[in-house]
């Protein structure tokens, strides 16, 4: 079965809730590393013969249009993750609308196609942030990829496999974020802190199981930051510079691995959305 592989476009000081991420003005003094940590995604991408969707901030995608093109050229679908990398409860409705609105008019400039999909920064999209859905399929977005069925997080309520959901623009897909039911408890292990901390042969063998026991696609998702355990330190409270630095180093080879033994495609051709 094929299952989604996702890359979060972001550089290492993208970084929610801090002070650096917020003050955006600032952000043209910082080194920017991004290229050459997507550059090593891309290779590993190249040797399997694997595709995948990038959710790329519309921000980088204005400083670094030759990056886009060079993704896309390689057969890879290009979809947003807002622009500023702000979580969906920290904008009003009218500013998020804003936002979706100018990440789409960056990309679809630089791609020549639609944006048919979106990830909220931090999986923000909760109980309390569901308009986000209809604006984002006002805007013809047909996917969203942002929930997560976890009591802290999320909405443990969530479903957790992709289905479509009623707005007034018409249906969207949403493919959550893949987690496994423990204890009355959905648990992550397929990207970011939950991957780097997870044991190789339990992610891969817990996704194979999701395949054939549920038939349901996994989704596996990474960040280009995660490919440099060399990258400058952000000032973080303990709890988040766990979150956003513990164990980096085992990301590449985890998903080498994981290209290895899976198969995967974009997150539009898992939906039926277009090849």
């Amino acid at each position: 079965m094929l299952n989604a592989l996702t890359v979060d476009l972001e550089d290492w000081y993208h970084v929610c809730g801090t002070t650096d991420n917020a003050e955006h003005d600032k952000w043209p003094e910082y080194e920017s590393r991004v290229t050459r940590n997507t550059e090593r995604v891309l290779a590993l991408l190249r040797r399997y013969n694997s595709r995948a969707t990038f959710f790329v901030l519309g921000y980088i995608a204005e400083k670094e249009p030759a990056l886009i093109r060079a993704i896309r050229a390689e057969g890879h679908e290009i979809a947003i993750h807002g622009y500023y990398h702000q979580r969906l409860f920290e904008l009003t409705r009218a500013a998020f609308e804003d936002d979706i609105k100018r990440s789409i008019e960056v990309v679809s400039a630089i791609t020549n196609e639609p944006v048919l999909g979106y990830r909220a920064p931090e999986w923000s999209i909760r109980t309390d942030t569901l308009w986000a859905l209809d604006v984002l399929r006002k805007h013809g977005i047909m996917y969203d990829s942002s929930m997560v069925p976890l009591t802290r997080m999320g909405e443990r309520s969530f479903k957790r496999f992709p289905h479509e959901i009623k707005t007034p623009y018409g249906d969207i897909w949403e493919f959550p974020l893949t987690t496994l039911r423990v204890f009355q408890e959905n648990l992550p292990f397929t990207g970011g802190l939950p991957l780097r901390i997870a044991p190789y042969w339990y992610i891969v063998s817990k996704i194979k199981r999701i395949n054939a026991t549920m038939n349901q696609p996994g989704l596996v998702y990474v960040h280009p930051w995660e490919f440099d355990a060399e990258q400058p330190r952000i000032e973080l409270t303990l709890s988040r510079r766990f979150m956003h630095y513990f164990n980096v180093r085992s990301t590449e080879p985890k998903f080498e691995g994981l290209l290895r033994q899976l198969k995967f495609a974009p997150v539009k051709e898992i939906l039926g959305l277009g090849a």
